[in-house]
């Protein structure tokens, strides 16, 4: 069994290991974009969390033409969704508007989720801007049932940061 915290302190690891001078040598891993890291992602989880790390896990997603997606990440029962923010690019990489639809997927997720935010950037977000995340994107007509997530962001020269958004 695994928790958020847990989910956390490992994604906490991951984000300062792949900074170390002497852990990247000639990869510039923090120039990676998400699609680029995600290969690196799984295979850390699954040396930290073992075989109850699975990738790509199929969810609601309401709001699409399917009303379905899929999870980046199932560690265990806590559903884990990713967005990366490199240097030199938009802020918006991080914000809760770019990533309405990870939102939607942890708000119809019956058990736990987080939203993890890498932020490469040498201007990190505001506390208002992730205070963003509390204003819920719409799921669509009908009555849904939500649940609460965490929103975990780590940027440079900064403490990590949660937030747990409530329904």
């Amino acid at each position: 069994m695994s928790s958020v915290s847990q989910v956390i302190d490992a994604f906490s690891l991951f984000y300062e290991s792949l900074r170390r001078p002497e852990f990247r040598k000639s990869f510039k891993f923090d120039h990676w974009s998400e699609r680029q890291l995600l290969p690196l992602v799984r295979t850390f989880l699954l040396g930290y969390f073992g075989p109850r790390a699975e990738p790509e896990r199929m969810t609601a997603l309401p709001g699409k033409l399917t009303g379905l997606g899929r999870f980046d990440f199932m560690v265990y029962d806590v559903a884990v969704e990713l967005a990366v923010r490199r240097p030199g690019c938009p802020r918006a990489d991080v914000l809760p508007e770019k990533n309405a639809d990870e939102v939607r997927k942890l708000l119809k997720h019956p058990g736990l989720g987080v939203l993890i935010l890498l932020d490469y950037s040498s201007s990190p977000l505001a506390e208002d801007d992730l205070q963003g995340y509390r204003a819920l994107p719409s799921l669509g007509r009908g009555n849904h049932a939500k649940t609460a997530f965490s929103v975990a962001y780590f940027a440079l020269n900064q403490a990590p940061i949660r937030l747990n958004v409530r329904t």
